[in-house]
């Protein structure tokens, strides 16, 4: 059976930053994710990957949907990365990516929700941090985006987080 929720290409997306453990270099990095496949031109640069283990203690939760790929911003189009994208370790957007993530969304007609982005911020509800559904870090939320129409204006997110934050 499948759900009206989940659509293959969104038009409403979060993106987060996580942790991610490249096996291949043994090393963490902060990438940014997204909740799901965005519409428009961003959808050439998101791709889906594995999320591995961020350690040898880190087990599946009971409430895992068997699904351990997230989608993660590139800063290549995928026909540029490919399948090399876990040894390419410039492939990845991160959180020092930030303010050209913006840029790019900018010029491409995305809207930053806002109001909707600082509204989860102050909820009580954790949007973002460890998933019971998948293997994951303590991810963070960076904001809530959408396709705009070509030229419609783009609101600035009300809260940034410092590299400190993440």
């Amino acid at each position: 059976m499948e759900s009206p929720f989940s659509k293959h290409h969104q038009s409403t997306v979060v993106i987060y930053v996580e942790p991610y453990l490249n096996n291949y270099y043994k090393q963490y990095r902060q990438i940014i994710t997204l909740s799901g496949m965005p519409t428009g031109p961003l959808a050439e640069m998101v791709s889906l990957i594995p999320m591995t283990k961020l350690s040898q203690f880190q087990s599946s939760s009971v409430f895992s949907n068997g699904q351990q790929c997230t989608y993660v911003l590139l800063r290549y189009p995928k026909h540029q990365c490919g399948n090399g994208a876990i040894k390419n370790m410039d492939c990845f957007m991160t959180v020092d990516d930030i303010p050209s993530v913006f840029s790019y969304l900018q010029e491409n007609g995305y809207i930053i929700d806002t109001s909707m982005t600082k509204m989860l911020q102050n909820s009580k509800v954790d949007i973002g941090g460890i998933s019971e559904k998948r293997l994951s870090g303590n991810r963070k939320m960076i904001c809530l985006i959408s396709r705009g129409t070509h030229g419609s204006p783009m609101t600035l997110p009300l809260t940034l987080y410092t590299l400190e934050d993440l």
